[in-house]
């Protein structure tokens, strides 16, 4: 986008008041397409265990019991993340109800925020005109476009992410502002209440790579305003004192075991070659990724994104923990990078073509494939024959989709003596303590658990059906069995 380019004093003159409407049209329709799309992908598919069916249900206890403090997951203290897209998605199920739909809705908000972010400063840098560049390369990306509608944390964490470096580039061409400040502040505040210290990280790395590639300070001065920290720090270190009045081993378990361990060891079993990096962001990315002309950033706010895209590589690179959603927060900045070299006169058009055409043709060709992963991934045919058999308690033996129960709007009876059902890594290594404390709501063995008309077992462990039981569902995860009526 040669437009970003432009000195202040031209950016800022080529926002007039009086820009006609139909300058915003093209984001508002890329906004549109983009909402659509979304709504699309989460109306059609099912919820994915384990990843949005835990999410989902630890929001929907969060909507049913009123704790906005510590998350619970089938009674049971989830604290492997803060409790902030818990506590919005609790507000979308208390309004939608326990739809899918519900679950998604912060990510797909997230997404349009994020869109707005790239456009709003893309307006004040480089005018209506090439406004909508960046926001419409993030959009065609095939990675935004698929986590805009999954019940994750890392769409929100990018809209946190994006406000903090565009507003970075606007103080570097329009100057310092406390408002500003404050709102970089505020992002980062969210951004650690939404998935822990790693928005400190994306916050200092990005500056401080963004200060390298600029071969100057000005990117770091915001880290020296101290009202900004007391911002940043202070909404998280009120929940987190909050926390450990309650659990006062969390400070371990999130510093030292979910943060050090995570990025420095094995222990998560997330480790991926030298090549993943650059494949995820190239893949994810596609086609822009493959058709921009790549050069050196030459604006100062192209050099800000270049510094966060660089941060997400070396960080991730070196990271022992590494997941495709990880990456996600880079695809803004480096649609940015990619703006600059892409302005849209000089560009063949069928090159433009392909990039609006190719996400919505991939989805469109891989759609059956998605639908049958999904399917045999969720908890909605064990709902759906739960419910259909009449049930009204549901017993998990040494098994759990938090999905099903989350469809079926309430908590089910969980056998297990470890906690490995629940994927909680938190639940699994300070189980003992919660124990101790009567918060360990699992029960040690089925000889203890109290009656219940559907037992649900691990397909690949499941044993014989339990004694006056019918078989009511069956797939390649799950076996249930239900109680005769009467």
């Amino acid at each position: 986008m040669t437009a970003l380019r432009s000195s202040p004093g031209a950016a800022a003159a080529s926002v007039e008041p009086s820009a006609p409407a139909a300058s915003k049209r093209p984001l508002l329709i890329l906004c549109a397409a983009s909402l659509a799309l979304s709504l699309v992908l989460a109306l059609a598919f099912p919820l994915v265990d384990p990843d949005e069916g835990r999410n989902a249900e630890v929001a929907a206890e969060m909507a049913r019991d009123g704790d906005v403090v510590i998350p619970h997951l089938a009674g049971v203290p989830y604290l492997d993340k803060p409790p902030a897209l818990f506590a919005m998605s609790a507000l979308a199920i208390r309004i939608v109800g326990h739809r899918p739909l519900a679950a998604r809705l912060p990510a797909m908000l997230a997404s349009i925020a994020t869109l707005a972010l790239l456009a709003r400063a893309g307006r004040r840098l480089a005018g209506e005109a090439h406004a909508w560049l960046p926001a419409a390369l993030l959009a065609g990306s095939p990675l935004a476009a698929v986590l805009a509608a999954y019940a994750i944390f890392d769409m929100p964490l990018t809209a946190c992410v994006t406000a903090v470096w565009t507003l970075l580039a606007l103080e570097l061409e329009l100057g310092p502002t406390p408002g500003r400040r404050a709102a970089m502040a505020l992002a980062v505040a969210l951004g650690i209440l939404l998935k822990g210290p790693v928005m400190l990280a994306w916050a200092l790395g990005g500056s401080a790579a963004a200060a390298l590639l600029a071969r100057d300070r000005s990117p770091l001065r915001w880290l020296g305003w101290a009202p900004g920290w007391l911002l940043a720090l202070g909404p998280p270190l009120v929940w987190f004192a909050a926390a450990l009045r309650r659990h006062p081993e969390y400070a371990h378990y999130a510093f030292l075991e979910e943060s050090w361990e995570r990025m420095t060891s094995g222990s998560f079993h997330r480790q991926q070659p030298l090549w993943f990096v650059p494949a995820v962001l190239v893949g994810g990315a596609l086609p822009w990724s493959l058709l921009t002309p790549w050069r050196a950033p030459a604006s100062r706010s192209a050099r800000v994104a270049a510094g966060f895209v660089l941060f997400a590589a070396a960080f991730f690179t070196l990271s022992r923990s590494k997941l495709v959603t990880y990456l996600l927060p880079a695809l803004p900045p480096l649609a940015w990078w990619a703006a600059e070299r892409w302005p849209l006169a000089s560009r063949p058009r069928w090159r433009w073509l392909v990039t609006c055409a190719f996400t919505p043709l991939l989805l469109a060709g891989a759609w059956p494939a998605l639908q049958g992963l999904a399917r045999t991934s969720s908890g909605a045919p064990l709902a759906h024959a739960i419910s259909a058999a009449g049930a009204t308690s549901v017993r998990y033996e040494d098994c759990y989709s938090p999905g099903t129960d989350y469809l079926l709007g309430r908590r089910s009876t969980v056998v297990s003596g470890t906690g490995d059902p629940l994927t909680s890594n938190y639940a699994v290594r300070y189980r003992d303590a919660l124990r101790r404390r009567g918060e360990w709501t699992l029960v040690d063995s089925s000889a203890l658990a109290p009656p219940a008309d559907v037992i649900v077992r691990a397909r690949s462990r499941a044993g014989a059906a339990p004694a006056g039981f019918r078989e009511i569902f069956r797939d390649t995860r799950f076996i249930a069995w239900r109680r005769p009526p009467g």
